[in-house]
Order: structure tokens, then sequence, then C-alpha cells
């Protein structure tokens, strides 16, 4: 499998517009480079003439007409050169014709003036009609040669001699170049063979332009099959290679030898080192606990002879933490090996650290619910006999003849009996509450009779202790709620600040409640020591207290209940030195995925 890096390109591909446009700009350039070496070579030898350097001596007088003309294609050549870079992209066919225009009249010139229709350079008007189909495809060549066909028949008209002199104005002669005519006298052609010179070379242009825009037609239609097949093949790759850099688990490939060939991101991430860490480098640097564990897990000395790994493998994790990976292997079949000449193992990695640790509270949390429901059938067993040792102790206690000391130990027998009887209550409310009824409910109503209620209680007046009441006047905190529920987490809040507040010297609690749009909020602090860092993660979890007589059951049932109407509660610290415990109720539980029930209903709503 390549390597994130084998797969990624410098550039996207172009277009097929931007491909045309970019391929028409090659050919102007090609044709333009051409025509360039075919002055070029004129030249060369329009200056091996004018020295003598040909068949003949010296010529009596320089090829100026040649000159001229040479002189003058080479501008036209590097104008046309110029105006490719400088027209906009749409004006690149009308340069194309003018290139194609310059290469036929190239050639008609020549063929002019070096014996017309005998001429020694006729091969030029198919090279001519050759570079229009390179150019312009058909359409181009079939111009080219139609061009080149009306240059040979004008000049062939003039051979069979149909228009003299007289008649044009000037003798065809004069526009001969110099190193020709010192050949000697050349016998000229009669009308019949120029006729058929010039039929026999028009039907050879027209030939060239049928055969030379096939092959040009053909060469672009396999062109254009390879650019398609390209960007298919890039946009496959790209693909793969999205596909195998998004991908959640961990994967690598390993050589025979052992060396990491390719690594994707989420391996990276597994591993916890960066990706270019790993490829290149030996698998047993790093994960050296392939080697050093047993079990499902092969070596690498076993995957060189073939093996397959799979299982699970425990590491240590470069945060410290212990980390859990399930490893399988597949041995790469197909071009890979025949590539590389060596088999390759793909490696699938998963974390599944936080898969078992679920699994293990899913464990605890059945075997803590079996424990559950064996104590709360003790406890409801333990409570019918501690009524009937109350009752029997306040029996005897009516009797006469109680002396003092029975009349002590009768205080103590009744105190932690009441004391147990309220705990096992408390226990069997948290472990089997009752089914909610949801129903409008003013909240700011509930808390008022909460608290009214609160403040008789002897432990509160008795002590001392001030109540701060802080709502708003006409407030109507409505919401969807289990008014029992809402009612045992007021109770809880209050008397939980009651509990802290009496451990400081001026006992303070104050309650507070608001409406903020969708949701009311409610609060309770007090003036006590307030909540320890350490205790806040355990502070709602059943049976944990931080005082001597408390059961640990209420803030849990607080808990309880706010997740059950898809609320939350935070632990601060108020400004009377103590906590301060905040609720957050939504106020219609339709719009937190919950069904609102009739009243009377038994049903809860659905589970977060």
């Amino acid at each position: 499998m390549p390597s994130r890096s084998d797969l990624s390109f410098s550039a996207p591909l172009p277009t097929a517009s931007a491909h045309r446009e970019a391929g028409l700009v090659d050919r102007i350039k090609w044709t333009t480079f051409a025509r360039t070496l075919a002055l070029s070579g004129l030249l060369a030898l329009t200056v091996a003439m004018d020295l003598g350097l040909g068949p003949q001596p010296i010529a009596q007088s320089p090829e100026v007409l040649l000159y001229k003309v040479e002189t003058s294609f080479f501008v036209l050549t590097f104008f046309t050169l110029l105006l490719t870079y400088l027209v906009p992209t749409h004006r690149l066919p009308q340069v194309a014709w003018l290139s194609l225009s310059i290469d036929v009249t190239l050639a008609a010139c020549l063929v002019g003036i070096t014996d017309r229709t005998q001429s020694v350079f006729v091969f030029a008007l198919p090279l001519a009609v050759l570079s229009a189909a390179a150019l312009l495809d058909r359409k181009g060549a079939f111009v080219a040669a139609t061009i080149g066909t009306i240059w040979l028949l004008l000049l062939g008209i003039v051979d069979a001699g149909w228009v003299g002199p007289g008649e044009l104005g000037f003798d065809p002669d004069n526009l001969t170049a110099s190193w020709l005519r010192s050949l000697g006298t050349r016998h000229p052609p009669n009308a019949n063979e120029a006729i058929v010179a010039v039929l026999v070379q028009s039907a050879a242009l027209y030939a060239t332009a049928a055969l030379s825009s096939k092959l040009v037609l053909e060469l672009g239609r396999a062109r254009e099959q390879s650019l398609a097949e390209r960007r298919e093949l890039a946009a496959l790759r790209q693909r793969y290679e999205d596909v195998f850099s998004s991908l959640p688990d961990g994967l690598m490939t390993v050589s025979e030898d052992g060396v990491i060939r390719s690594a994707n991101p989420a391996m990276a991430s597994i591993l916890g080192v960066d990706r270019d860490v790993i490829v290149g480098r030996a698998i047993v640097d790093v994960v050296p606990e392939l080697e050093e564990q047993g079990g499902d897990v092969h070596a690498t000395q076993e995957i060189a002879r073939g093996a397959e790994p799979s299982g699970e493998l425990w590491r240590a994790a470069t945060d410290g933490r212990r980390q859990i990976l399930a490893v399988r292997g597949d041995t790469l079949r197909g071009r890979v090996e025949a590539l590389r000449g060596q088999r390759e193992t793909l490696y699938v990695v998963r974390d599944i650290t936080e898969l078992r640790a679920r699994e293990l509270e899913h464990r605890n949390r059945e075997r803590l619910a079996g424990i559950g429901a064996m104590a709360m059938a003790v406890a409801h067993e333990i409570r019918n006999p501690l009524a009937s040792i109350a009752g029997s102790v306040q029996m005897l206690r009516e009797q006469e003849g109680v002396d003092p000391m029975q009349q002590t130990l009768m205080d103590i027998i009744n105190r932690e009996t009441v004391q147990l009887s309220k705990w096992i209550g408390e226990f069997l409310e948290f472990a089997r509450p009752g089914d909610p009824r949801f129903a409008s409910l003013d909240l700011a109503a509930v808390v008022r009779e909460k608290v009214e209620t609160w403040r008789h209680d002897p432990r509160v007046g008795d002590a001392g202790l001030a109540v701060e009441l802080d709502l708003a006047e006409g407030a109507e905190a409505s919401l969807l709620a289990d008014g029992a529920s809402i009612a045992s987490l007021v109770w809880n809040l209050l008397v939980n600040a009651q509990q802290a507040a009496l451990e400081s010297q001026m006992p303070r609690v104050r309650v507070s409640l608001r409406v903020d749009g969708d949701h009311v909020h409610f609060r309770v602090e007090d003036s006590g020591p307030g909540v320890e860092e350490a205790d806040r993660p355990h502070l709602f979890e059943p049976f944990y207290t931080t005082r001597s007589k408390g059961t640990g059951l209420g803030l849990a049932t607080v808990r309880r209940v706010v997740d059950a109407h898809r609320g939350t509660i935070q632990v601060g610290t108020s400004d009377l030195g103590g906590a301060a415990f905040a609720v957050r109720l939504p106020r219609d539980l339709r719009r937190h995925g919950a069904t609102p029930l009739a009243e009377g209903a038994t049903q809860p709503p659905t589970a977060p």
C-alpha cells in the first residue's frame, strides 16, 4: 500500500478546456519553432549559394530576393509568437489561423520564386499542410490544401503561358532566384505539363490533408483518453488517500523485514507519535510490545514467515496511562508484492481502552445492581422488626417502676431505632423511587412551601439560623415536572445547607429562584465550611458523605431528580463563605426529547 506521500500530487490535473487551450498554445509554439528552423535552413542555403559553396561558382549578384523573403517571414514568425503570449485565451484560434496562413504563404513564395510548378521546393506545400493539420486538425489541413491549390493554379496559369508578362505588368522570370538562373536555361513547361503538374501536386496536397488530419485526430483522441484516464486515476487515488487518512482505525503496512512502509494519521494518533516518525522505522522499535508480549500477538519473526497476527496488545501510552489495542494483521496480496518484490502485512489497530473500561463499568453496575436488590430486601425485612422494637421499648418506658438508668437505656434504644429507621427509609426511597407524574408545576410555590415548613423545624429556629428567601414578586417559574420529586429535591438541598450552616458561628442559608428564558435556576447557599475540591467529584455518589451522621443519600437523590428532568447541577462557592448548589431545569421537557404525560401517568420521560 502506498504511503500518503506517494499518493499526493503537486498540482491538480487541468480541465478539458484548459487542456485544449494549453494544447493550442503548444501547437502554435511548435509550428513556429519548425518554421524558424526551416527559415534558418533556407538562410544557410542562400548564404552558401552566395559564397559559391553549391554546384555553381559564386553568383554574380547576391540573392536579395531570398533575403527579403526570409527576413519578412522571420519578422512574421516573431510577431506570431509574441501574439501567442499577449492575446486573451479566446483569441488563440485567430493566432493559429494566422500561423497557418504564414506557413502556406511561405511555401507558395518559395515555389513561386524557384521555377514555379517545376520548383525543387514544391515539397514545402505538403509540409505546410502537415503543419496546418497539427495546428488546427482536419479543418486547418483542408484549408491549407485549398490555399496551396489556389497558389498552384495561379502558378500553373503562368507556366502554361495563358497569361503573358504584358497582362501581368511584370516579367515573372525576374522574380526567380539568381542562383537558379545561373544553372542555365531550363526547359519551360508547356500547357499540358503545367496542368498535369498542378493536378498531381493538388491531389498530393489533399491526400496529405486527409491522411495527416486522420492521424492528428486519432492522436488527439488518444491524448484525450489518456488525460481522462489520468484524471480518473488521480480522483481514485485522491479518494483512496482520503479514505485511508479518514479511517478512525489505525492502519500501517509492514514489509517482510519488519519495516513500516506506510501509516495513516489515526495510527500515529493511537501511538501518540508523529506519522513521519513511524514510516521507515522497524515495527519493534515503534511497538516493542509486539515482540515483548506473548499471547495471540505474533512476533515480527513470525510475520516474516507469513503469520497474520491478531489479538489484544497492552502497552504504556505516551501520557503514562495503560493502553489496550486490538490488533489484526492480513497479508497484502496483488500488485504490491510484485512492485516491491516482497510481501507486506497490513495492520489494523484500534484503541479499545475506553471500550474495556465501559465493559468493566457495566459489569460493576450489574454486580452493584444485584447487591442493591439484595440490600433492599434486607432493609425491608429489618424495617419491620425495628418498628416492633421501637413499640416495645415505648411500652416498657411507660410502665411504672422504671429507674433512671433503665430510662436512659430506653432513650438510647429509641433514638438509635428512629435514626436507623430513617436511614432505611432514605435508602429505600433512593433505591426504589416511585414512578414520576409529570404535570405543570409552579416551582416558586413549591420553594415557598418547603422553606416555610423548614423554618418551623426546631433545629432551625433553636439554632438561630437566618434564612434569606430571594424570590421575585409574582415570579411564576412554571415548568413541566414531577411535583413529589421536585419537592424532595428542594427539601434535601435545604437540609444539606442547614447541616453545613450549623457548623459556622453565624449560620445563614440563602435560597434564590429566577427564570431565564426556557430554564429556571434554583440556588441554595450556606455559610458553612464549603466543599473540598477532592470531595466534589464524589459528592453525588450514593453513601458518600463527609458528615458523621450523614447517609450520603440526600444529594444522590437530588442528582437523580435533576437527571430525570434533563437539568444540570453545579457545586460552587458562595459569598456567604460556604457552598452553593445551583440547579438548572428546563421549563418544557418536550424541547429536550421528552414526551409530556397526562397528570397521573406513570411513564417517565425517555432517558437522555
